[in-house]
């Protein structure tokens, strides 16, 4: 692949997927970055009051998330995330639930868990059960055009059920309300997540002083090594385009770069304006959404929000649990961050609100406070300690909206125009948007431009599983 070159838009998730697959095999990539480090919506960024380096939202993945843990190896970074077998849903009442998973075989391994939940009677946890017990044995690829809300109503799930378990996990994953995200990924969550597999629905989180843009550095010398180069801070104007191939990248400083290939792995409102060039600038060709598909609806596609409010108290202990889920808080969950990183004292703590579009207008003291008042009413010690600093981060654009017949507005990786790849979790990857929904992107579009599969195999699903999902 020596006489291949290829440019990534975009150093996302997805734009460092397909870079490091590329430079492996020895292509030269150049990444364009309009950021100041790579990682996109998945990176950190300097608290300009504290110095602290904080990750714009907590993100977390699954040990279902095979090609994500797949890029940490290549990148060497996989030791430094913590896994998490124990996962604590606290109610309004502040009494801990577990769930944890016994030597029981998939997917019997979290019910035991499930049935000493006190939050729910012994009427919702059968509940819960009958529809486990229906998505397991359910075809997911058939459910396009309905909602998980919908789907679940046959199954008669009491209301504190929807709002206290079903909302609480599908929200945090899907970045959607019940009533809005599509059926087919809940119910990937639950089958992928949560039932075939034993390991699935571990959490892995960065470990303590990893911040998510300390996950890439490495790709940067990847990605130099092999003969290519990261332009950070860059802004992209337009794609060039002949007719029926892109034939160059035009920078914002009016530099013109050219390719053989080309990998577009940002969001779809930018990759609209790229294929759009402005009125009166030559050379470019308005026609390239006429001319293939994919890109011919992406102003259709619509966003979802993600707030993340980091909170410093003067006092340690505020919470003791590593991370927890609020199951009737307006703030859904909360992550144990340790002592603040500059003074080592104090604990820092953040809070997470998904699906935020009932509070993405609000000013950052008043969500602040917000976050104060439920973290004190369910940990007491909190009313002892005095709010030193917070920090509100608004992911107003944080995913795409993952809603009931958006597959259909989802592009896949190649397309009439055939040296321009498509890459970003909003694409056609078969997940939700999530980091690992970015990264498959990217090993679909790299593959495209080597010409072979780079998927990397599924978690195994357990015997027992296969057999009670297809013995109907």
């Amino acid at each position: 692949m020596a006489d291949t070159s290829c440019i990534i838009v975009g150093g996302g998730l997805a734009g460092i997927a397909a870079a490091v697959r590329l430079a492996e095999a020895g292509v030269p990539v150049t990444v364009i970055e309009t950021r100041q480090r790579l990682g996109g919506r998945a990176t950190s960024f300097t608290d300009p009051t504290t110095g602290d380096t904080l990750d714009n939202c907590q993100h977390v993945l699954m040990r279902c998330c095979t090609h994500l843990l797949d890029l940490y190896r290549r990148l060497g970074v996989e030791d430094c995330i913590e896994w998490h077998d124990r996962f604590y849903f606290i109610p309004a009442d502040g009494r801990v639930d577990l769930m944890q998973a016994d030597s029981l075989p998939a997917p019997a391994h979290l019910a035991r868990s499930l049935l000493g939940f006190k939050q729910f009677s012994l009427r919702e946890k059968l509940a819960i059960s009958r529809a486990m017990w229906a998505i397991m044995r359910c075809d997911r690829h058939t459910v396009t055009d309905q909602n998980f809300a919908d789907w679940l109503r046959p199954y008669r799930q009491p209301q504190r059920v929807l709002e206290m378990f079903w909302s609480v996990v599908i929200v945090s994953a899907c970045n959607e309300q019940l009533d809005r995200v599509s059926a087919r990924y809940a119910l990937q969550v639950f089958q992928d997540g949560f039932l075939r597999n034993r390991h699935a629905h571990e959490m892995g989180l960065p470990g303590p002083g990893v911040p998510l843009v300390k996950l890439y550095d490495p790709a940067e010398n990847l990605i130099k090594s092999s003969g290519g180069a990261i332009q950070l801070s860059c802004s992209a104007e337009a794609f060039e385009f002949d007719g029926q191939r892109v034939t160059g990248l035009r920078l914002g400083d009016g530099q013109t770069l050219q390719a053989e290939w080309f990998i577009s792995a940002v969001p779809f409102d930018r990759l609209d304006k790229l294929a759009t060039p402005a009125p009166g600038i030559a050379p470019g060709n308005p026609g390239m959404r006429q001319a293939d598909a994919r890109l011919s609806r992406l102003d259709e596609i619509t966003v979802s929000p993600i707030i993340g409010i980091h909170l410093y108290f003067d006092l340690s202990g505020v919470m003791t649990l590593p991370h927890a889920a609020l199951t009737q808080s307006p703030l859904q969950w909360l992550f144990n961050k340790g002592p603040d990183p500059v003074t080592g004292k104090g604990q820092h703590l953040h809070g997470v609100i998904s699906a935020a579009r009932e509070f993405v207008d609000r000013s950052a003291e008043d969500l602040a406070r917000m976050a104060v008042t439920e973290i004190t009413r369910l940990f007491p010690v909190a009313g002892k300690a005095k709010l030193l600093h917070h920090r509100v981060v608004k992911e107003k654009r944080a995913t795409f909206a993952i809603t009931p017949g958006s597959d259909k507005l989802r592009p896949p990786t190649t397309g009439t125009i055939a040296n321009l790849m498509l890459a970003g979790d909003w694409t056609d990857s078969g997940w939700p948007a999530t980091m690992e929904g970015a990264v498959r992107s990217g090993y679909r579009a790299a593959g495209a431009v080597l010409g072979r599969d780079l998927a990397v195999p599924e978690v195994a699903a357990s015997r027992l599983y296969r057999w009670l999902a297809i013995s109907i």
